[in-house]
């Protein structure tokens, strides 16, 4: 039996039936929705062997093969098998990416459905099956959502030691010491790390997501990784770990802050069409099928041919009929934009934001790509006029297929804004409700589009159920009810 166990909740050890975007549901409580239903449209369980995983979250294998480089007896299971190992293990790992419910979708489901996120959830059971063996192993856990624990003394107290930022120069020496059993750093703060010391990881992840570039450098204050220098990771090690992926994926996703601007060393952000479309090219001879993980609207409408090229190399339209990606589109201010993000508008100035919105949201329609667009409610400093200014963006972006989804404003420990003051369900006004409305109206008026677009040719039963709640019984009871779901939330 293996000396490390690797592992995550539940909610991250999951594809989500192949659809990435899926994951966000993880955030939801049960509440309005049981619980069986969210797990099982959700987050159903990764094929597994006897526990371990076919599948593990990107991060996840990224430690695990900074381990086997190093020689270490690891094996990576599903939370609900890990009774199966753990007798015979030093040191359990746990990546996570919303432990304890404080990322902004978890806290902005919460705060207008009640009850706990299905992700704060999962964690805690993970971790109560470790509580009988807490006096003879380590725990040590890390990942995107590794900050939340700080916020919390129980669980700061319970584990053995937090790394929070990224760990593929630290991970080998904090758990040769954790075998060794020694007492280890409550916190261990980490810097960004030269693409040379980035391993290829070892065994497929989930949805054969596969990281292109590190950081983003845009500086947008609320966010932690664009305020890290951007660092591209070579083709070759991008394809070797495509070849990897495919082996229990039927396609890979690019991941970055911003794919499209992989290879840009433009200083004011315009894409650097050739690099894109090389990576695209290369990758496509792995596989016919390629995602991404998200872009910026200001990547797109600078570069509008770079789209159509990727169109052209995937077929979008035709063998893949729609290309889904993740997007921030944040707030309608220029004044917000100017103050918190002014990098996330170049090449263009934060006065022309609504027009670059609007024209990127029109260029995608016509392209069949489907932004999910995330805005951000309860900036500091943000005054009624701003959320106005978002609510006529929004209305302006009603015919072009796209789900917007507002979240509230979190002070999350690695950012710029780490000690501005948190955005509650009680500082939520009139205006606030309207714009909850209008992204509402805009999702719901979308909803049975972009389930024939983005579920085309899935036939299981979890997804005809999905299919039928979303599409039928909350259009319906939307439409019907509307201001009374408003007074309720």
């Amino acid at each position: 039996m293996a000396r490390i166990i690797l592992t995550a909740p539940a909610t991250e050890m999951s594809n989500h039936h192949g659809k990435e975007f899926l994951g966000f549901g993880t955030c939801s409580p049960p509440t309005i929705v049981p619980s069986w239903f969210i797990k099982m449209f959700f987050y159903p369980k990764i094929k597994s062997k006897n526990g371990v995983v076919e599948q593990a979250p990107y991060g996840l294998r990224k430690i695990e093969a900074v381990l086997i480089e190093e020689g270490f007896d690891v094996i990576t299971v599903h939370p609900y098998d890990i009774e199966k190992y753990i007798e015979d293990a030093k040191v359990v790992g746990i990546s996570v990416m919303d432990p304890l419910g404080f990322g902004p979708v978890s806290v902005t489901f919460t705060s207008l459905l009640g009850g706990e996120a299905s992700t704060r959830i999962e964690f805690i059971n993970l971790m109560k099956k470790l509580i009988p063996y807490k006096d003879r192993i380590k725990i040590i856990v890390g990942g995107a959502g590794a900050w939340q624990l700080e916020w919390d003394d129980y669980w700061k107290g319970f584990v053995d030691c937090i790394i929070i930022g990224e760990g593929d120069e630290v991970t080998a020496d904090i758990f040769r010491r954790a075998l060794r059993g020694e007492k280890l750093p409550k916190v261990v703060n980490t810097k960004p790390v030269s693409v040379e010391k980035i391993p290829v990881i070892k065994n497929p992840s989930i949805n054969g997501l596969i990281e292109v570039s590190r950081g983003c450098g845009r500086g947008c204050k609320f966010c932690s990784e664009t305020l890290k220098i951007k660092r591209d990771i070579p083709i070759e090690r991008i394809v070797e770990e495509a070849r990897i992926c495919v082996r229990s994926s039927d396609g890979i996703i690019l991941h970055a802050e911003d794919v499209l601007l992989y290879g840009c060393k433009d200083p004011r952000f315009v894409p650097n069409e050739r690099a894109v479309l090389n990576l695209f090219r290369s990758v496509k001879r792995v596989t016919n099928k390629v995602g991404i993980s998200h872009c910026s609207l200001a990547a797109v409408v600078s570069k509008p041919s770079i789209v159509e090229g990727i169109n052209e190399i995937l077929d979008v339209g035709g063998e893949i009929n729609a290309f889904g990606v993740q997007t921030g589109l944040e707030t309608g201010s220029s004044r917000l934009m100017e103050k918190y993000m002014y990098g996330k508008c170049l090449p263009y100035h934060p006065s022309e934001w609504q027009d670059v919105a609007e024209e990127a949201f029109a260029i995608m329609h016509e392209n069949n790509w489907i932004p999910a667009a995330t805005l951000i409610i309860g900036l500091p400093d943000e005054k009624e006029e701003d959320v106005i200014k978002t609510i006529e963006l929004v209305e302006r972006l009603r015919s072009y297929r796209s789900m917007i989804v507002p979240l509230i404003f979190i002070p999350m420990e690695v950012c710029a804004l780490r000690k501005e003051r948190r955005f509650t369900r009680e500082n939520l006004k009139e205006v606030h409700f309207e714009l909850l409305r209008i992204c509402m109206d805009h999702n719901v008026y979308w909803v049975e589009d972009l389930f024939r677009n983005y579920f085309v040719g899935f036939k299981s039963l979890p997804i005809k159920i999905g299919y039928w709640i979303f599409t039928k019984w909350i259009k319906r009871n939307w439409l019907k009810k509307r201001e009374e779901v408003m007074k309720y939330v």
